[in-house]
């Protein structure tokens, strides 16, 4: 009886800690990677979910291949939904390899992120050697029922299962009073 308890009280204990949301010092935790030649680069967003007509700050990280930050070097961040360009910054030096950027999503849907990388921005343009890369990323956002619903869904797991838990104790107390009598 007391075991049940205790696993009972630990269940609860550790889903509701899951449940409250933490930073983590890691910026780009729950991340996106892609990597071309010696660019890695991750984005993530905050909120995980965009939520239409709310701001969302995409967080952006580059790096070289063995984790070194990318500095001094011109990005463009351009936002896209399936037909036509929604916005686009102005060139960007990335300081430490790290870059915030916010957007208001005006609806939900598909959008696409796509960042621009002058590769050899010191080089002219004589030899070819000045490449533009871009690196594309999905970011799906959606309504704002619809995140709430699913917030919903960890909480009624829980006392789901809370709920079973106690009605098995109290026929197993039932039982035993019958076995007793």
């Amino acid at each position: 009886m007391k075991v049940v308890l205790l696993i009972l009280l630990v269940t609860i204990s550790t889903s509701l800690v899951s449940c409250v949301q933490t930073v983590a010092a890691d910026l780009l935790s729950n991340s996106l990677q892609q990597r071309i030649g010696d660019y890695d680069v991750r984005i993530n967003t905050i909120p995980m979910v965009p939520i239409s007509g709310q701001v969302t700050r995409i967080n952006i990280m580059m790096t070289t291949v063995s984790n070194i930050p990318i500095t001094d070097t011109p990005i463009t961040i351009r936002i896209s939904n399936e037909r036509e360009e929604l916005a686009r910054s102005q060139p960007i030096l990335l300081s430490s390899g790290h870059y915030s950027h916010s957007y208001n999503f005006d609806k939900s849907g598909l959008f696409l992120l796509s960042i621009d990388i002058l590769e050899n921005p010191l080089a002219g343009n004589s030899n070819g050697s000045n490449r533009m890369l871009t690196f594309d990323f999905p970011i799906r956002v959606s309504e704002p029922f619809s995140v709430d619903v699913a917030n919903l869904a960890l909480p009624i797991i829980i006392a789901v299962a809370a709920g079973s838990v106690g009605s098995l104790i109290v026929l197993k107390k039932l039982k035993k009073s019958k076995n007793i009598t």
